[in-house]
């Protein structure tokens, strides 16, 4: 698979840092490409999608797919003092049985794959289903549980249209250091989609994003 698509417009870099800024448009053209990919190969009777971004993702394909079935499961991955890679499920599968059944485990990005990895082993495979696959609009080079289905490999920081405004608190300081004030407070504008005022509204109450010159 090629490591763009020309559909997503917005690469840029910033302080050696890569980002991709996807639309609506942007997801629903790969949420349409995934399902295709998953539809030549696979008919899921269930798809369950991991909190925040893989139930929207989930949500999509339920669409393309036309699968009613769709349960969220929320979970958080953390190191623990032994230094294990572990994941908190902060809300359970609502369904304690899944004999019979051929499962889709959607998310929005494998990075490393670990926690997709522990879903899988942890949440799904006790429940006894028929068959289990995943899938996710991106995969990053580096990951070590690999999905079945994917759209794009990128190693760039995916800026998804779902959280916006969380990345655009995480990455302002990084456009500010680099392209001064007035450039970062642009750029971060053009995350949000949002006039500069806007902008600098939501960092407000970020510390060590200075706002002046």
């Amino acid at each position: 698979m090629a490591l763009f698509s020309p559909f997503c417009m917005k690469l840029f870099e910033v302080g050696r840092v890569k980002y991709l800024h996807l639309s609506w448009r942007d997801i629903e053209d790969l949420a349409e490409r995934l399902a295709d990919i998953i539809s030549a190969s696979y008919k899921p009777d269930i798809l369950i999608g991991i909190l925040r971004g893989g139930a929207t993702v989930a949500h999509l394909l339920s669409d393309f797919l036309d699968i009613r079935t769709i349960y969220p499961i929320g979970c958080n991955s953390y190191v623990d003092v032994a230094k294990r890679f572990s994941v908190k499920v902060y809300s359970p599968l609502a369904l304690s049985d899944l004999s019979g059944k051929r499962v889709l485990l959607v998310d929005d990005v494998a990075d490393e794959g670990l926690t997709l990895e522990a879903v899988v082993k942890q949440e799904i495979a006790p429940r006894n289903p028929l068959e289990v696959k995943v899938a996710t609009l991106h995969m990053k080079p580096w990951c070590k549980f690999r999905p079945d289905y994917y759209v794009q490999v990128t190693d760039a920081w995916i800026i998804y249209p779902w959280e916006k405004r969380e990345v655009a608190r995480q990455v302002a300081e990084n456009f500010i250091r680099h392209l001064g004030v007035e450039g970062g407070l642009k750029m971060v504008a053009e995350i949000l989609e949002a006039d500069v005022e806007k902008a600098k509204k939501l960092l407000k109450s970020v510390k060590n994003v200075p706002l002046t010159e």
